[in-house]
């Protein structure tokens, strides 16, 4: 009778026990999943994120490091010019540790040919370096061992727990909160069509180039970096990987990263690796001071594109990589090529204040769905006859106010003269609508939001397809002056 008792008595304890253990695992699980949701706007974990999205053993070449790469990087040009499958690993303030072991989560989905590492870590001197760029480093890293080591050796133990659930990032998050937040194709730096190049547009004036020294002494790195190039020499030695250290180029570098940078130079020559220096050959690829910085500490997208095409000759020079274009396997960087370059499209038009220019570029693109709304004062309008090259009906006989929907520059809806609920339609990311209220004002809405609001004769909204989403909202009234 004892016996069964205590049998009964330690089931009991065994079966709250593993109740216990399953609650704390299920608890752990939804933080993650949670600190995901939450966190799904920040660079590094964009970038992250997107790589879980590739096909296997579809990436030649990952680029790891800091907001240089990612600013600096342009994988579509790489795809455009050589047919590099290209991907930047990339995020904000990246340490060479996390680097590295990203580097460890590249091979269990990828067998890349090379893996290029941007050595602007090497300046970090600390032991651990901002807990939120840490964060944003590791928070999409799925949940594995080499997700607890980078945590570890990133942050002061005590904040262990915390990093790895990503609360200190993203306990204010959900104030925030987007579509985009809980969705998988989102068409952002993360998404399915882009590969981690996120381009700066800003652009700051200098009147010189910085200039190299070679005549400097070296400077050794700090222990802790040193420990991590060691690493990942020895992770590209053990999988036959060909690794390369480089420094994209910033205007910002001074005469310490340079020494920083000579005894990697050092460093990579004695252990076989690739070494590449952008700041050294700024002349050679046409540098302009004025024109291709964003700040001090990246490129803008003018820069980032003809250090990307001397990064691209320098590649085919020194690594035996296979020109994929026109390989269906390698259809997505395909995909993220028209996207990048549809993006770049909407940046012109948006820049567009010429209202016969602004009608002409319309008429030439595709993939585009555009709406015109007319209010009620649009006749006294004399501009309003240059919308018929676009519409291809004279403006002027719709009724007193009228909204036009085009698809391929093919009129798909024309509103009736009745008041009442007119168009709709619903993409994968946005809500779009056309009504016309009772008191007779149109109003073009995306996602429950009114595009239209201000009272203006004419409002154009263009919405790209191909990306989803708005690429310009322009009105004019009868001076003919666009406005935004």
């Amino acid at each position: 009778m004892d016996c069964d008792i205590s049998q009964r008595r330690m089931g009991y304890k065994v079966g709250r026990g593993a109740k216990i253990l399953v609650s704390i695992v299920i608890t752990l699980l939804v933080f993650m999943r949670l600190g995901h949701v939450l966190e799904a706007n920040y660079d590094g974990n964009q970038s992250m994120d997107g790589f879980y999205r590739l096909d296997r053993d579809s990436v030649d070449v990952v680029f790891y490091g800091s907001s240089h790469v990612y600013a600096g990087v342009n994988v579509a040009a790489l795809w455009d010019d050589y047919g590099i499958a290209g991907y930047d690993m990339a995020g904000t303030m990246q340490t060479l540790w996390n680097s590295y072991y990203n580097m460890e989560e590249t091979l269990k989905y990828q067998s890349p040919r090379l893996m290029v590492v941007d050595l602007y870590g090497i300046r970090i001197e600390e032991e651990y370096y901002g807990t939120t760029n840490v964060i944003k480093n590791v928070s999409s890293m799925r949940f594995s061992l080499n997700k607890i080591k980078n945590v570890w050796n990133s942050v002061p133990h005590e904040e262990f727990l915390s990093c790895l659930l990503s609360y200190p990032l993203t306990h204010d998050s959900y104030k925030e909160l987007g579509r985009g937040n809980f969705e998988e194709g989102v068409n952002n730096v993360g998404g399915d069509w882009y590969k981690g190049y996120k381009p700066s547009y800003a652009v700051t004036r200098y009147d010189t180039l910085p200039q190299v020294r070679t005549d400097l002494e070296q400077k050794i790195p700090a222990q802790k970096n040193r420990i991590y190039l060691e690493k990942m020499a020895r992770l590209a030695r053990e999988h036959q990987i060909q690794l390369a250290f480089m420094v994209v180029p910033y205007e910002g570098i001074d005469e310490e990263d340079q020494m920083l940078y000579q005894w990697a130079r050092e460093y990579a020559q004695e252990n076989g690796i690739l070494f590449l220096d952008g700041n050294a050959s700024l002349e050679e690829m046409g540098f302009d001071p004025a024109v291709d910085y964003a700040e001090a500490s990246h490129l803008n997208h003018s820069g980032a594109c003809k250090f990307t095409a001397y990064l691209g000759e320098w590649l085919t020079e020194h690594c035996d990589l296979t020109d994929h274009r026109g390989d269906d396997r390698w259809d997505s960087w395909q995909k993220y090529s028209d996207c990048h370059k549809s993006r770049q499209q909407d940046r012109e038009l948006a820049q567009c204040t010429d209202l016969a220019a602004y009608l002409g570029k319309l008429q030439e693109r595709e993939d585009d769905l555009v709406i015109v709304s007319l209010d009620d004062n649009y006749k006294k309008n004399p501009y309003v006859q240059l919308l018929e090259g676009l519409v291809g009906t004279d403006p002027y006989t719709l009724g007193s106010s009228a909204s036009i929907v085009l698809e391929d520059r093919t009129i798909l809806y024309r509103t009736p003269d009745e008041p009442e609920y007119l168009w709709y339609r619903e993409t994968e990311l946005s809500d779009i609508g056309v009504s016309r209220s009772y008191g007779g004002a149109m109003q073009i809405q995306v996602n429950n939001t009114v595009k239209n609001d201000n009272y203006n004769d004419v409002t154009i909204l263009v919405y790209n397809r191909l990306l989803d989403e708005v690429a310009d909202v322009v009105c004019f009234n009868s001076d003919g002056v666009l406005i935004r």
